[in-house]
C-alpha cells in the first residue's frame, strides 16, 4: 500500500532526508523537476514543440517550477516563466534555480496586479500551463495577486500541470478552501497527500501521478504514518487459489438478517452479493410476509421466514429462531431494510451478545445504535458501514462536520470503540482500532443510488465467510465494490447505474482480482 501523508509529515520527511541522510534539498528539487519533465515526455509526444507558460511562486514549489523550465528549455520547448513574486525576494533553493534559469536566458517575468493582464496574449496562444505557485503548506484561501493568478490559469482552459498539489488547495482536509487551480494532471511528489484522494479537493484534477524524487524509505520510518492508499496488488495478495477438492462448505455460510415490508429488495441484494463474492452458502432470514416473495427468486439463496410485527418488520419473537440460525454460520450481515421499528431495535440489542462470527452492520442496524451507543461494547468481531447520514445519527455530529473531517472522524471512532468502521463516500475510508486508516480509490458518482450499500454489505460478508480477516474483507470489499461500479460506468454510463448492475459486474471485477 502507498503511504499517504499530511503536509506536516511531508515537511518532516524532507527535513530528515536533508539533515540526517545528507541529501541536499537542491538535489531533491532537481529530482522533482526532472521527474516531472520525463513523465511529461511520456505523456505528450511532441513536448519540445510546445509553448509552455510556467507560473512560479516564491517557495519550494516555485523552485520546482524553475527546474522544470530549465529541463523543458533544454529540450527545445518555448518557455516563459511568470513569477508571482520579485526575483530579489526569492530565497534558498528557489533563488538558486531561478538564477540558473535566468542565466541560460529563460524569459522570467515578474507578475503584479498592474501587469498581469498584459500576458493574456501569451496565455491564449500557449499549449501547456504549469502550476508551481503553492506547495502543500497552504492552509488558508489564496487572496490578492495569487487569487488573480489562479483565476487566470483556469480562464484559458489549457492543458494544465500542477506540481505536487493544485495551488489553492489545503493538502490535508480534502476541502476546497478558496480559489484553486483545475489541472489535467497533478504530479504528487514522493508521497500521496490526503487531498489527492479526498473529495471535493480530489475533483480539482483529472489525474494524479506519483513520482519518486529520491527520498529513501528510512526517512519515513521516523514518522508515525497510519494513512494508506489501497492498490490492486494489495487486494490480490489477500486471496488464495481454490483447492481442486473443495466443496461449498469450504467457503463459508453467510446469514443475512434484513428486510421488511416494502424493503425486501435490500435483503435480496445483500444475499446475492454475498454469494457473488464467493461464499459457499447464504441463508436470508427475513419477515415471513417478505419471505414468500423469495420462494421463486433469487433461486440461489436459501430463505427462512421469521416472526414479524404488524408493520412487517422483524419482531422480538424472532430471537430464538435467529439464535438457532446462528449455529455454524461463518459471517452475519445485518441491517439492510430492517427499519427502525422499536421492537426490531430491541431485537438487534438482544442478538448482539450472541454473534461470535464476523458481523457486518449496515443501514438500520447502525441506526439502532443511535440511542444505544453502549451496545458497541457487545460487539466481538464487527464492522459498521455507515454513510455520512447514518454516521451523523451515530455520533451526534452534522453530516457537514463529518464530511469536513472524514479521516479524523473515522480514526477516532474506530479507536474509541475498538471496532472497524467503513465510512462510505468519496473516498470510502476504513478505520481500524489501532489507528490505521485505509483509503479506497475505486468507485464513482454513479454509485450514489439506492441499494449500492446493501451490495457492499453482502460483498464484505461473503469475503469474511471465506476465512479472510474482517479487516481485509472490508478493505477488499470496498475496492471490489467500487471497481464493479467503475467497470459499469466505462461500459455504459454513471447516470444509468443501479445496484443490480454492481451485482452483474462483480464477476468481471473479481476476475481481475482472484488468482
Amino acid at each position: 500500500m502507498l503511504t499517504v501523508v499530511t503536509a506536516k509529515q511531508m515537511q518532516a520527511i524532507d527535513r530528515w532526508t536533508i539533515d540526517e541522510l545528507g541529501i541536499p534539498g537542491v538535489v531533491l528539487m532537481e529530482n522533482a523537476g526532472g521527474a516531472i519533465v520525463r513523465q511529461l515526455q511520456k505523456t505528450i509526444s511532441d513536448l519540445p514543440a510546445k509553448k509552455v507558460i510556467i507560473f512560479c511562486g516564491k517557495g519550494n514549489n516555485g523552485g520546482d517550477g524553475f527546474v522544470i523550465a530549465r529541463h523543458l528549455f533544454q529540450l527545445g520547448a518555448n518557455i516563459t516563466v511568470l513569477l508571482a513574486e520579485k526575483l530579489t525576494n526569492l530565497k534558498d533553493h528557489a533563488k538558486t534555480n531561478a538564477f540558473s534559469a535566468q542565466n541560460i536566458k529563460i524569459p522570467i517575468r515578474e507578475l503584479n496586479s498592474e501587469n498581469i493582464n498584459s500576458f493574456d496574449h501569451k496565455l491564449r496562444h500557449s499549449d501547456i500551463i504549469v502550476d508551481a505557485l503553492f506547495g502543500t503548506g497552504l492552509s488558508k484561501p489564496a487572496t490578492g495577486l495569487m487569487e488573480t493568478v489562479i483565476n487566470k490559469i483556469n480562464q484559458y482552459e489549457k492543458f494544465t500541470v500542477s506540481v505536487d498539489i493544485n495551488s489553492g488547495i489545503d493538502a490535508d482536509s480534502g476541502l476546497l478552501i478558496g480559489p484553486h487551480v483545475f489541472s489535467d494532471i497533478t504530479f504528487a511528489l514522493a508521497s500521496m497527500k490526503n487531498s489527492h484522494l479526498l473529495h471535493p479537493a480530489a475533483g480539482a484534477t483529472k489525474k494524479v501521478e506519483l513520482l519518486d524524487i529520491g527520498i529513501p524509505q528510512e526517512s519515513y520510518s521516523e514518522q508515525n504514518i497510519q494513512s494508506h492508499l489501497v492498490e490492486e496488488k494489495d487486494i490480490k495478495s489477500i486471496f488464495d487459489s481454490r483447492s481442486l477438492d473443495s466443496h461449498k462448505g469450504s467457503y463459508g455460510h453467510v446469514l443475512v438478517l434484513a428486510g421488511s415490508t416494502g424493503k425486501s429488495g435490500a435483503a435480496g441484494l445483500t444475499a446475492l452479493a454475498a454469494l457473488r463474492s464467493g461464499c459457499g452458502l447464504c441463508t436470508l432470514a427475513l419477515p415471513e410476509s417478505c419471505q414468500k416473495a423469495f420462494e421463486l427468486h433469487p433461486m440461489e439463496v436459501m430463505t427462512v421466514p421469521l416472526p414479524q410485527t404488524q408493520s412487517g418488520a422483524l419482531s422480538l419473537k424472532a430471537k430464538d429462531p435467529i439464535l438457532k440460525l446462528l449455529e455454524g454460520k461463518s459471517a452475519v450481515a445485518m441491517g439492510p431494510g430492517l427499519t427502525t421499528n422499536p421492537e426490531t431495535i430491541n431485537l438487534i440489542g438482544e442478538l448482539l451478545p450472541f454473534i461470535d462470527c464476523p458481523l457486518i452492520l449496515d443501514a438500520d442496524a447502525i441506526n439502532a445504535f443511535e440511542n444505544n451507543i453502549d451496545w458497541l461494547g457487545k460487539l466481538k468481531s464487527a464492522i459498521l458501514t455507515p454513510h455520512p447520514k447514518e454516521m451523523s445519527r451515530l455520533i451526534g455530529l452534522s453530516t457537514q462536520e463529518i464530511q469536513k473531517n472524514r479521516m479524523q472522524v473515522t480514526t477516532e471512532f474506530a479507536q474509541k470503540h475498538s471496532t472497524l468502521l467503513l465510512l462510505k463516500g468519496a473516498s470510502s475510508l476504513i478505520g481500524t482500532p489501532d489507528g490505521n486508516i485505509y483509503i479506497n480509490p475505486t468507485g464513482n458518482p454513479g454509485m450514489a443510488t439506492g441499494g449500492s450499500g446493501d451490495v457492499l454489505t453482502g460483498i464484505i460478508a461473503g469475503l469474511a465467510a471465506q476465512n479472510i480477516s474482517l479487516q481485509n474483507a472490508a478493505i477488499a470489499g470496498a475496492y471490489i465494490h467500487g471497481h464493479s461500479g467503475d467497470l459499469f460506468s466505462k461500459k455504459e454510463t454513471q447516470t444509468s447505474l443501479i445496484a443490480g448492475d454492481l451485482l452483474r459486474c462483480l464477476p468481471d471485477a473479481l476476475k481481475q482480482i482472484f488468482p
